[in-house]
């Protein structure tokens, strides 16, 4: 399997060249466009139960596309956020990932959906991801994605941490800057604690909902 990404930036294309015998999973509307010798197949991986977690609480799709070919053939993907699209060579670790993060992998990759904790009840997402296994996986982030090695503490705005490695211990808190909680809101942030890797996304889904909330259409009652 290869991979090229292409179009970098704000609106990237991720194409996968299968070779014969490769297999290629992704969400289910991630496909684009793709050569017809390419064999899809729509299913319920990992069962019923296993997608149902996955979808109803990780935030992915409850079906999700299996491609194939016998002679070789392209795939391309396009995530449903503009943003940059990483990949991550799976050797036996864990990835922690944000609700709707992952776009794609290796047969090889499991998938699962993890519990925050009662604090993730005020967050972007009551659960997140983890990835598991070994080969390929393409994950995506709303704006560019930066890479920040923590070496004890850290702090990131819970609207913009996208990844973590597994190593690290966090938890979700309110901020201390009490004077922006008064005039904003509260401000929830994940806090990392250990040594390891986090990825950051340069927007927020969660304030570009709150710039577009004013604009939004409202029915009139007279």
């Amino acid at each position: 399997m290869q991979y090229e990404i292409q179009c970098e930036g704000s609106f990237p294309v991720l194409e996968i060249t299968l070779a014969p015998g490769d297999q290629l999973v992704s969400e289910a509307g991630a496909m684009a466009w793709m050569d017809t010798a390419v064999d899809c197949k729509t299913a319920a991986r990992g069962g019923v139960g296993a997608s149902l977690k996955r979808g109803l609480l990780g935030g992915e799709s409850f079906f999700q596309n299996t491609y194939t070919t016998q002679s070789g053939g392209k795939v391309a993907l396009v995530p449903g956020q503009p943003g940059d699209i990483r990949v991550t060579d799976m050797d036996g670790q864990r990835l922690m990932l944000e609700r709707g993060a992952y776009l794609a992998s290796g047969p090889n990759v499991q998938i699962d959906s993890n519990f925050k904790g009662l604090k993730g009840l005020f967050s972007e997402g009551l659960f997140v991801l983890t990835a598991t296994g070994s080969g390929p996986m393409f994950w995506n982030g709303y704006g560019d994605i930066v890479e920040v090695q923590v070496e004890g503490d850290y702090i990131v705005d819970n609207g913009y941490a996208v990844a973590w490695d597994a190593s690290l211990d966090y938890k979700v808190q309110r901020s201390s800057k009490k004077i922006r909680s008064f005039l904003f809101g509260d401000q929830l942030v994940m806090r990392f604690e250990g040594h390891g890797r986090v990825w950051t996304q340069s927007r927020s889904p969660r304030s570009l909902s709150a710039w577009v909330y004013p604009f939004r259409r409202v029915e009139s009652k007279g």
